[in-house]
């Protein structure tokens, strides 16, 4: 796989957050005895084994980002490093005020952070999206497939990374997302999106069939009008 640093649009993802790892979870070996804290250790028990692969990912994306921003001390060992919030199910960054999410598919997985609510999804472009567009978009999103100049796939899986990443920052499940996010523009590399009469930006990067989309509830737009 080409390697990651050479994404289209991943500087750009990059310096617009506070941290962010991408991860091939197929090249990750890690000793779980001294990875996990004794709270992570208690739910991957209770995983089947394909889910504990891309939980255990995500515990190693997530510590290396705590790292990454200087949350620990240097020799505090991984398994002292809490990836797990208070719920037991959304994920956090050493127990720090910094917001994070996680999201994986296929063989890669993308950790990211910022000092405000944040959402990423990373997805690969397929037929699914397009056959399921009527379930997560409105008529009038729909049209915007036809004029974002990406062709059906590349449109229709940029506005579902679009919906999953803005449920992740808000706290959203997906079908109030559905309703109560709109599309407002999809583009290669940027999308907008509008919520409680309010719009903002969405940032996207592309490589090898995998799209990524990330949402930081900080900037907002002017309304688009």
């Amino acid at each position: 796989m080409k390697d990651f640093q050479d994404w289209s649009g991943i500087d750009r993802l990059k310096s617009a957050y506070l941290g962010m790892v991408l991860l091939d979870i197929e090249a990750i070996f890690s000793d779980e005895e001294y990875l996990f804290t004794p709270r992570e250790a208690a739910r991957a028990m209770r995983m089947s084994p394909r889910r504990r692969k891309g939980f255990t990912a995500a515990r190693v994306a997530l510590k290396r980002l705590a790292r990454q921003l200087n949350l620990v001390e240097k020799d505090r060992p991984d398994r002292e490093i809490e990836t797990l919030g208070p719920d037991d199910v959304r994920p956090c960054l050493a127990e720090s005020k910094i917001y994070c999410s996680v999201s994986h598919t296929g063989q890669l997985l993308v950790a990211v952070a910022d000092r405000h609510p944040i959402g990423v999804d990373i997805e690969t472009v397929s037929e699914k999206a397009t056959r399921a567009k009527h379930l997560f978009m409105s008529p009038r999103e729909r049209d915007l497939i036809s004029l974002s100049g990406l062709g059906p796939e590349r449109a229709a899986t940029r506005a579902w990374t679009i919906k999953e990443a803005a449920a992740k920052a808000l706290g959203l499940d997906l079908f109030q997302t559905f309703r109560e996010v709109e599309v407002v523009r999809v583009g290669e590399g940027e999308g907008v999106i509008r919520y409680r009469e309010k719009t903002y930006p969405i940032r996207h990067g592309e490589e090898n069939g995998y799209v990524i989309a990330l949402v930081s509830f900080n900037n907002l737009l002017k309304s688009p009008g």
